[in-house]
């Protein structure tokens, strides 16, 4: 399903090889795109309420992701942070 993700820009989402399972020496940029692009993939695969459940684990994931990334946190992102890793390790049990 990864493979009919279409690209986004030149250099933000590029095209998913045939078996994402079997990839290999994967960079960072590469784990980035695969966990952007994993919510819809894995959209309705699953029954509920597992479809859910996933569903919620990829955005705590992706959310924490993108807290992770930030080169400057304020208050605010330091609060939010806290919270989000709070919210995904409940999720994770």
């Amino acid at each position: 399903r990864y493979r009919l993700v279409p690209t986004f820009g030149r250099d933000t989402i590029r095209k998913f090889s045939a078996n994402v399972s079997g990839l290999t020496k994967l960079a960072a940029c590469d784990f980035e795109d695969l966990l952007q692009c994993a919510m819809p993939v894995f959209d309705g695969l699953l029954p509920e309420p597992f479809n859910g459940t996933v569903l919620n684990l990829l955005f705590e994931l992706a959310t924490w992701h993108a807290f992770g990334k930030l080169c400057m946190h304020t208050e605010t992102t330091l609060y939010h942070f806290d919270n989000c890793t709070t919210r995904l390790g409940k999720v994770l049990r």
